[in-house]
């Protein structure tokens, strides 16, 4: 007995804590849950991981329905060089959060133990999927310009099942004005083929909009 609660202390005593997310990701995980989106037939499907703080619920979700997680993200954290309102580029924050580490080990030592993970690192807009490949949710916190939202949009929305539901992180932040803009004209150019509209508020009060497919 002794030998094993030692094993166990030592183990607890190596985890890591999950890295941080700037989202509120236990909202959407309640939401997928509430609206009962595993019941669909398909994936999971996240563009822009950051450092894997959201993917590991994410993924931690999913693989108690058997179902798999693509994240898709360059993990250049200089990659987004979107300019907010407030003069500062996207590159830059992410910069600052991460303090000097590299954006690529963090995630991937945040995310060693999900095998139900397929990572694409590789610019969203140039990710192709098979035809076949069926999603029940996405969720897009990737690049911030309008070019970058509509082409995420245009990657996930043709492959998400009925009832399936596709997500944007900060619509209506400020900062970012060109998500919202995209996320308007996409709502727009697309309601025939849009039910229901969810806004959760997350962590610094910033929303998400979640949109059902019909």
């Amino acid at each position: 007995m002794t030998g094993n609660i030692g094993r166990i202390r030592r183990r607890i005593l190596r985890r890591k804590a999950d890295p941080p997310e700037f989202v509120g990701y236990e909202h959407l995980v309640s939401f997928i849950r509430d609206q009962r989106l595993l019941d669909l037939d398909g994936d999971l499907v996240e563009i822009g991981a950051y450092m894997g703080g959201g993917t590991v619920k994410l993924a931690r979700l999913a693989s108690r329905h058997g179902r798999k997680l693509y994240v898709i993200d360059t993990f250049d954290p200089a990659h987004d060089r979107t300019v907010s309102r407030s003069s500062v580029s996207a590159s830059e924050v992410y910069e600052a959060f991460l303090e000097g580490r590299s954006m690529w080990d963090v995630y991937r030592d945040a995310t060693r133990r999900f095998d139900n993970i397929v990572t694409i690192r590789q610019d969203s807009r140039e990710v192709e999927f098979d035809e076949r490949k069926r999603f029940v949710f996405g969720f897009v916190d990737g690049c911030h310009s309008r070019d970058c939202v509509e082409s995420d949009f245009r990657l996930i929305w043709p492959r998400l099942v009925s009832g399936g539901v596709l997500g944007f992180h900060d619509y209506h932040y400020d900062d970012w004005p060109e998500v919202t803009e995209a996320v308007d004209h996409l709502m727009a150019e697309h309601s025939a083929e849009i039910g229901k509209v969810h806004e959760i508020v997350g962590s610094y009060r910033i929303s998400s909009i979640l949109l059902t497919r019909k």
